[in-house]
């Protein structure tokens, strides 16, 4: 199933339960990114069903970057 070429209009609306400490991680990460939380979500099942020859969006890509930097040491 090729899901990256799916039109972003044809949304549909789903409900899911999460531990508390889960989502509030989860809003903690996404306003680092400065992005909603839904939208943070969306992105980790989108990377989590992609084929591994499919292309990564460069969102994923920089945001990947950003947290590998943030738990580097400085030198």
């Amino acid at each position: 199933m090729d899901i990256t070429h799916e039109a972003p209009d044809q949304m549909i609306t789903t409900s899911l339960r999460l531990p508390r400490p889960v989502m509030e991680a989860v809003r903690a990460r996404a306003a680092e990114r400065g992005i909603k939380p839904t939208a943070l979500i969306r992105e980790a099942i989108v990377v989590s069903l992609a084929d591994t020859q499919a292309m990564v969006p460069m969102s994923v890509l920089l945001a990947a970057a950003e947290e590998y930097a943030k738990r580097q040491p400085i030198t």
